[in-house]
């Protein structure tokens, strides 16, 4: 399981250039009040090689759900997983990473 130390930057938390389909799994229950996290998912064009945004996940305050899933996206020529936090204490967050 990985740990990463959020400090205001948009920080990596997985990337594989392998082809599959990848699901991770977040735990939030570091997350207090006033506290802010964005995580994006990047997927890469096979044609120009660059990391394009495919979708964006945001969480604030206190999680009741305290391990969030990221739902399964497919890369073939690579993959990245995200997090920023924006507001609040930095947080320490915890993440696993699953390949289908």
């Amino acid at each position: 399981m990985g740990k990463t130390l959020m400090d205001g930057t948009e920080q990596t938390l997985f990337e594989s250039t392998e082809l599959g389909e990848y699901i991770g799994v977040l735990f939030l229950h570091n997350m207090q009040s006033g506290d802010a996290i964005t995580v994006n998912v990047y997927i890469k064009n096979v044609e120009d090689g660059n990391y394009y945004l495919a979708g964006t996940y945001s969480y604030t305050d206190v999680q009741t759900i305290k391990a969030v899933v990221v739902y399964d996206y497919v890369g073939k020529v690579g993959i990245k997983y995200t997090a920023q936090q924006t507001a609040g204490e930095n947080r320490t967050v915890e993440h696993m990473w699953f390949k289908k």
